[in-house]
């Protein structure tokens, strides 16, 4: 006996629910992977894999070693990225799930810190920030700070010799350093410290946090131009750094450059990458135009050749691939920036010789009164006699004034003996 058509259509309605609530995890998984492309590996070895394994096992296996790693066998400051770049591939691999940075760096790192108590030189990022070399004026690259720091600009300045050597004291370009370094990455303070890369080399360091703000601009367009001193950019192998690049050396909505200024880029390159084996990644564009992506990259000074190594699985994943500063080890690093450094020419400071010349006569000025003062401080010690009753006479004195300390009534007595 045939069914009614109404009961047809209730039994087709509850078939087709019940294989949509079945498929709603399967479409949440569809959707995520189309979000993160790399998702799918991890999908098919959480299938295969034995369950069980946490993010945390899988970092504490293997954080010891990605640290040592990154810093040069404890040698080097490591930035917290630096260290996720060489651990990631194994936790990722362990537990079958893509590892996200900020979980790395801000969970999964500091609690093994603290619940294992090592004593290691992690260096995390900060905010934007501009210093000069040797113990020189540092300050956040803000509007206000960088129009403080251009109005304070000056030469020089000598402080004369007294009981003291003379000294020069700097604030800006002049005497101090020939060039300014343009991080796009914050956190490299202390590895950059650590290898004197300032001290060896008279550098300014700036860095911001991703794209440079207007006031990085403002205070390169004004300072290198005003000291003739050419800008160094290092940045990321991906669009972002590639923009950041451009957005350093032409005009923008934001900011138009009112000098021409020297820039040299420094990196990362394809060649870079290739030649140390860097850890590629991926960054997702959804909605961006390939043709738009690619014209923006010629623009802004990328080879075919990196255009042709980011856009490889465009076509299938929507995706770019990228290499960051920190897939760098901390040697690497500093090795890759001393030999861009050399090869752009950058040298120590040497002045003109009228300031050599002003500087040269204040120092031995300072020399020479140094040794009068300690000739005349050996003469004046062959006649000094202490009075045998010293302590009775500073108890006299604090007797009759309690308040007052014993260095200061001895101070009472050698001024009265004069």
């Amino acid at each position: 006996m045939a069914k009614k058509p109404d009961q047809s259509r209730s039994t087709a309605a509850d078939i087709i629910g019940v294989i949509r609530e079945g498929t709603k995890k399967w479409t949440r998984t569809v959707k995520a992977e189309e979000r993160s492309p790399a998702s799918r590996s991890y999908r098919y070895v959480r299938m295969t894999r034995e369950r069980g394994v946490s993010f945390k096992e899988a970092a504490a296996q293997v954080m010891e070693q990605a640290y040592l790693k990154v810093s040069g066998n404890d040698t080097l400051p490591a930035n917290a990225r630096q260290i996720m770049y060489a651990a990631r591939p194994h936790i990722q691999k362990v537990t079958g799930r893509e590892l996200r940075d900020d979980y790395f760096t801000q969970t999964l790192l500091p609690d093994y810190i603290n619940e294992t108590e090592v004593e290691w030189d992690v260096v995390y990022d900060a905010r934007g920030h501009f210093t000069e070399p040797h113990d020189g004026e540092s300050f956040g690259v803000g509007t206000l700070e960088v129009r403080d720091y251009l109005a304070g600009l000056r030469e020089p300045d000598l402080v004369a010799a007294a009981l003291a050597q003379a000294k020069v004291n700097t604030f800006g370009p002049s005497g101090s350093f020939g060039a300014v370094l343009f991080i796009e990455k914050e956190g490299f303070d202390q590895l950059l410290k650590a290898a004197q890369i300032a001290e060896r080399f008279d550098l300014a360091i700036m860095s911001t946090k991703g794209m440079s703000v207007t006031a990085a601009r403002a205070l390169a367009d004004e300072m290198c131009h005003k000291y003739n001193i050419p800008l160094l950019l290092a940045h990321d192998f991906d669009k972002s750094g590639f923009s950041i690049a451009g957005t350093l050396q032409r005009d923008t909505r934001r900011y138009e450059f009112q000098h021409s200024i020297t820039v040299i880029d420094l990196g990362l390159s394809l060649e870079d990458v290739e030649a140390m084996g860097l850890e590629s990644e991926y960054q997702h564009h959804p909605k961006a135009d390939k043709d738009a992506l690619i014209a923006n990259l010629r623009e802004n000074g990328a080879s075919e050749a990196e255009i042709v190594f980011m856009f490889r699985d465009f076509d299938r994943l929507r995706s770019t691939r990228r290499v960051e500063l920190n897939a760098m080890t901390s040697p690497q690093f500093i090795a890759w920036l001393e030999r861009k450094l050399k090869k752009a020419g950058v040298r120590k400071i040497v002045p003109d010789q009228k300031l050599l010349a002003e500087v040269y006569v204040g120092m031995q000025r300072g020399r020479r009164l140094q040794e009068a003062v300690d000739d005349l401080a050996d003469e004046i010690d062959g006649n000094i006699k202490v009075p045998k009753d010293l302590r009775r006479r500073i108890a006299k004195l604090i007797k009759q004034r309690p308040a007052i300390r014993w260095d200061a009534a001895l101070a009472e007595i050698v001024d009265g003996e004069r």
